[in-house]
Protein backbone atom coordinates (compact mmCIF):
# COMPACT_ATOMS: atom_id res chain seq x y z
CA UNK A 1 0.00 0.00 0.00
CA UNK A 2 1.24 3.18 -1.22
CA UNK A 3 1.86 6.01 1.73
CA UNK A 4 1.00 9.10 1.37
CA UNK A 5 3.23 11.86 2.58
CA UNK A 6 2.37 15.10 3.69
CA UNK A 7 5.63 17.59 3.54
CA UNK A 8 5.37 21.14 4.64
CA UNK A 9 5.63 23.42 0.95
CA UNK A 10 8.08 25.71 2.60
CA UNK A 11 10.99 23.21 3.32
CA UNK A 12 14.58 23.62 1.88
CA UNK A 13 16.32 22.02 -1.12
CA UNK A 14 18.68 19.73 0.46
CA UNK A 15 21.56 18.28 -1.57
CA UNK A 16 20.50 15.36 -4.33
CA UNK A 17 22.32 12.14 -2.42
CA UNK A 18 23.74 11.29 -5.88
CA UNK A 19 26.12 13.97 -5.36
CA UNK A 20 27.78 12.44 -2.84
CA UNK A 21 29.34 10.05 -5.72
CA UNK A 22 30.67 13.08 -7.04
CA UNK A 23 32.73 13.38 -4.34
CA UNK A 24 33.62 10.43 -3.43
CA UNK A 25 35.43 9.98 -7.23
CA UNK A 26 37.08 12.70 -6.84
CA UNK A 27 38.92 11.78 -3.82
CA UNK A 28 39.71 8.11 -5.30
CA UNK A 29 40.76 9.57 -7.85
CA UNK A 30 43.05 12.59 -6.17
CA UNK A 31 44.23 9.95 -3.85
CA UNK A 32 45.69 7.98 -6.95
CA UNK A 33 47.09 10.81 -8.68
CA UNK A 34 48.75 11.61 -5.39
CA UNK A 35 50.50 8.21 -5.96
CA UNK A 36 51.73 8.57 -9.11
CA UNK A 37 53.16 12.01 -8.63
CA UNK A 38 55.04 11.17 -5.11
CA UNK A 39 56.23 7.62 -6.96
CA UNK A 40 57.86 9.93 -9.82
CA UNK A 41 58.99 12.44 -7.70
CA UNK A 42 60.60 9.60 -5.29
CA UNK A 43 61.62 7.90 -8.91
CA UNK A 44 63.90 10.75 -9.65
CA UNK A 45 65.48 11.19 -5.90
CA UNK A 46 66.19 7.55 -6.54
CA UNK A 47 68.16 8.29 -9.76
CA UNK A 48 69.62 10.60 -8.67
CA UNK A 49 70.85 9.10 -5.62
CA UNK A 50 72.02 5.78 -8.03
CA UNK A 51 73.54 8.24 -10.40
CA UNK A 52 75.89 9.69 -7.32
CA UNK A 53 76.98 6.22 -6.29
CA UNK A 54 74.14 6.08 -3.31
CA UNK A 55 72.38 2.61 -2.45
CA UNK A 56 68.64 3.81 -0.97
CA UNK A 57 66.87 1.99 1.30
CA UNK A 58 64.36 -0.79 0.82
CA UNK A 59 60.85 0.78 1.19
CA UNK A 60 61.91 3.88 -0.48
CA UNK A 61 59.65 3.57 -3.71
CA UNK A 62 57.18 1.78 -1.48
CA UNK A 63 55.08 4.99 -0.20
CA UNK A 64 54.20 6.07 -4.10
CA UNK A 65 52.92 2.61 -4.75
CA UNK A 66 49.37 1.87 -5.68
CA UNK A 67 47.53 0.07 -3.05
CA UNK A 68 44.62 -2.51 -4.07
CA UNK A 69 42.56 -0.51 -1.62
CA UNK A 70 42.78 2.77 -3.56
CA UNK A 71 42.69 0.59 -6.54
CA UNK A 72 39.35 -0.67 -4.99
CA UNK A 73 38.07 2.72 -3.47
CA UNK A 74 38.36 3.91 -6.97
CA UNK A 75 36.87 1.57 -9.33
CA UNK A 76 34.06 1.53 -6.86
CA UNK A 77 33.64 5.34 -6.99
CA UNK A 78 34.16 5.33 -10.48
CA UNK A 79 30.76 2.44 -10.88
CA UNK A 80 28.68 4.58 -8.43
CA UNK A 81 29.08 7.57 -11.06
CA UNK A 82 28.19 5.53 -13.62
CA UNK A 83 24.92 4.08 -11.88
CA UNK A 84 23.73 7.22 -10.00
CA UNK A 85 21.35 9.67 -11.11
CA UNK A 86 21.50 13.44 -10.91
CA UNK A 87 18.32 14.32 -12.22
CA UNK A 88 16.36 17.09 -10.05
CA UNK A 89 13.06 17.58 -9.46
CA UNK A 90 12.70 20.24 -11.80
CA UNK A 91 14.66 18.00 -14.33
CA UNK A 92 12.60 14.76 -14.29
CA UNK A 93 9.18 17.40 -13.96
CA UNK A 94 10.35 19.22 -17.35
CA UNK A 95 11.08 15.86 -18.91
CA UNK A 96 7.56 14.83 -18.54
CA UNK A 97 6.09 17.63 -19.77
CA UNK A 98 8.68 17.77 -22.96
CA UNK A 99 7.38 13.74 -22.75
CA UNK A 100 3.69 15.01 -22.62
CA UNK A 101 3.95 17.61 -25.37
CA UNK A 102 5.40 15.34 -28.03
CA UNK A 103 2.57 13.19 -27.34
CA UNK A 104 0.15 16.28 -27.86
CA UNK A 105 1.84 16.89 -31.11
CA UNK A 106 0.78 13.12 -32.27
CA UNK A 107 -2.29 13.43 -31.11
CA UNK A 108 -2.79 16.78 -33.10
CA UNK A 109 -1.68 14.39 -36.08
CA UNK A 110 -3.55 11.97 -35.36
CA UNK A 111 -6.58 14.39 -35.06
CA UNK A 112 -6.14 15.88 -38.32
CA UNK A 113 -5.94 12.65 -39.89
CA UNK A 114 -9.42 11.60 -38.28
CA UNK A 115 -10.38 15.02 -39.45
CA UNK A 116 -10.04 14.04 -43.04
CA UNK A 117 -11.42 10.72 -42.95
CA UNK A 118 -14.86 12.46 -42.07
CA UNK A 119 -14.30 15.44 -44.21
CA UNK A 120 -17.01 14.30 -46.82
CA UNK A 121 -19.56 15.79 -44.05
CA UNK A 122 -18.61 18.94 -44.95
CA UNK A 123 -19.85 18.47 -48.90
CA UNK A 124 -23.17 16.46 -47.37
CA UNK A 125 -23.79 19.46 -45.06
CA UNK A 126 -23.59 21.79 -48.05
CA UNK A 127 -25.63 19.76 -50.26
CA UNK A 128 -28.34 19.23 -47.94
CA UNK A 129 -28.22 22.93 -46.66
CA UNK A 130 -28.56 23.66 -50.05
CA UNK A 131 -30.92 21.07 -51.59
CA UNK A 132 -33.82 23.88 -51.74
CA UNK A 133 -36.10 22.39 -54.59
CA UNK A 134 -37.47 19.44 -55.70
CA UNK A 135 -35.09 18.78 -58.99
CA UNK A 136 -32.33 19.73 -56.04
CA UNK A 137 -33.26 17.10 -53.85
CA UNK A 138 -33.62 15.13 -56.16
CA UNK A 139 -29.87 15.66 -57.26
CA UNK A 140 -28.58 15.17 -53.81
CA UNK A 141 -30.32 11.90 -53.06
CA UNK A 142 -29.04 10.58 -56.12
CA UNK A 143 -25.78 12.04 -54.95
CA UNK A 144 -26.12 9.76 -51.84
CA UNK A 145 -27.04 6.79 -53.34
CA UNK A 146 -24.00 6.65 -55.91
CA UNK A 147 -21.17 8.21 -53.51
CA UNK A 148 -20.88 6.67 -50.25
CA UNK A 149 -21.05 9.07 -47.71
CA UNK A 150 -21.61 7.70 -44.81
CA UNK A 151 -19.64 7.32 -41.25
CA UNK A 152 -18.25 4.32 -39.80
CA UNK A 153 -18.65 3.94 -35.91
CA UNK A 154 -14.72 3.56 -36.01
CA UNK A 155 -14.13 6.53 -37.68
CA UNK A 156 -16.01 8.40 -35.52
CA UNK A 157 -14.06 6.75 -31.98
CA UNK A 158 -10.59 6.73 -33.96
CA UNK A 159 -11.65 11.22 -34.19
CA UNK A 160 -13.21 11.31 -30.15
CA UNK A 161 -10.04 9.63 -28.83
CA UNK A 162 -7.62 11.75 -30.66
CA UNK A 163 -9.71 14.76 -29.42
CA UNK A 164 -9.92 13.97 -25.94
CA UNK A 165 -5.84 13.05 -26.25
CA UNK A 166 -4.78 16.46 -27.33
CA UNK A 167 -6.86 17.62 -24.18
CA UNK A 168 -5.50 14.98 -21.83
CA UNK A 169 -1.79 15.46 -23.16
CA UNK A 170 -2.17 19.41 -22.56
CA UNK A 171 -3.43 19.26 -19.30
CA UNK A 172 -0.32 17.28 -18.54
CA UNK A 173 1.99 19.34 -20.68
CA UNK A 174 1.13 22.41 -18.77
CA UNK A 175 0.52 20.75 -15.01
CA UNK A 176 4.22 19.53 -15.20
CA UNK A 177 5.92 22.21 -16.53
CA UNK A 178 4.01 24.39 -13.95
CA UNK A 179 5.27 21.66 -11.45
CA UNK A 180 8.44 21.92 -12.64
CA UNK A 181 8.84 26.19 -12.19
CA UNK A 182 6.91 25.52 -8.73
CA UNK A 183 10.28 25.90 -6.57
CA UNK A 184 7.72 24.33 -3.49
CA UNK A 185 6.98 21.58 -5.01
CA UNK A 186 10.19 20.67 -6.36
CA UNK A 187 11.75 21.73 -3.25
CA UNK A 188 9.26 18.70 -1.57
CA UNK A 189 10.10 16.45 -3.82
CA UNK A 190 13.99 16.86 -3.71
CA UNK A 191 14.05 16.82 0.13
CA UNK A 192 11.70 13.65 0.09
CA UNK A 193 14.83 12.07 -2.34
CA UNK A 194 17.65 12.87 0.04
CA UNK A 195 15.98 12.18 3.54
CA UNK A 196 15.33 9.02 2.13
CA UNK A 197 18.51 8.19 -0.13
CA UNK A 198 16.33 7.79 -2.80
CA UNK A 199 17.01 9.00 -6.74
CA UNK A 200 14.41 11.77 -7.90
CA UNK A 201 14.62 10.00 -11.21
CA UNK A 202 13.38 6.68 -9.26
CA UNK A 203 10.34 8.08 -9.36
CA UNK A 204 7.63 5.54 -10.98
CA UNK A 205 5.23 8.11 -11.98
CA UNK A 206 3.55 11.63 -12.34
CA UNK A 207 -0.20 12.18 -12.81
CA UNK A 208 -2.24 15.18 -12.96
CA UNK A 209 -6.14 15.35 -12.07
CA UNK A 210 -7.22 18.34 -13.69
CA UNK A 211 -10.95 19.30 -12.01
CA UNK A 212 -10.08 18.43 -8.60
CA UNK A 213 -6.24 20.49 -9.46
CA UNK A 214 -4.02 17.25 -7.72
CA UNK A 215 -0.70 16.87 -8.57
CA UNK A 216 0.74 13.15 -7.40
CA UNK A 217 4.28 12.13 -7.88
CA UNK A 218 4.89 8.06 -7.02
CA UNK A 219 8.26 6.21 -5.88
CA UNK A 220 7.30 2.69 -6.41
CA UNK A 221 5.25 0.99 -3.93
CA UNK A 222 7.21 3.27 -1.24
CA UNK A 223 5.12 6.41 -1.02
CA UNK A 224 3.67 9.10 -2.88
CA UNK A 225 3.47 12.93 -2.74
CA UNK A 226 0.12 14.97 -3.33
CA UNK A 227 -0.16 18.49 -3.93
CA UNK A 228 -3.50 19.90 -4.20
CA UNK A 229 -4.82 23.30 -5.43
CA UNK A 230 -1.15 24.30 -6.77
CA UNK A 231 -2.57 25.76 -9.83
CA UNK A 232 -5.72 27.03 -9.76
CA UNK A 233 -4.31 30.41 -10.97
CA UNK A 234 -2.84 28.80 -13.71
CA UNK A 235 -6.24 27.32 -15.30
CA UNK A 236 -8.28 28.46 -18.16
CA UNK A 237 -12.00 28.18 -17.79
CA UNK A 238 -13.96 25.98 -20.65
CA UNK A 239 -15.72 29.20 -21.56
CA UNK A 240 -12.64 31.11 -22.53
CA UNK A 241 -11.45 28.50 -25.06
CA UNK A 242 -14.73 27.96 -26.08
CA UNK A 243 -15.24 32.37 -26.48
CA UNK A 244 -11.93 32.31 -28.41
CA UNK A 245 -13.07 29.29 -31.47
CA UNK A 246 -16.95 31.26 -31.25
CA UNK A 247 -18.73 28.81 -29.72
CA UNK A 248 -20.91 29.37 -27.35
CA UNK A 249 -22.35 25.70 -25.76
CA UNK A 250 -25.63 23.73 -26.20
Amino acid sequence: MLKKLTLALSLSVTAVHAEQTMTDLAAAAQAIDAQLALANGLAMEINSAAVSGLIVSDGTIEAGLISDKLVSDYNAAYQAVLDASYLTATDVLQNEATTALVNMSLAIDDLVVATSVLATIAAVADMAANADTTQEQLQAQQALAVTDMTIEQVDVDNFNTAAAAVQSYAQAAAAYTSAANNVNITASIDSYAAANNVAVASYTAVTYTQNIDQFIIEFGNQAYLEFNGAFTNQTKSVDEIWQNVGYVGG
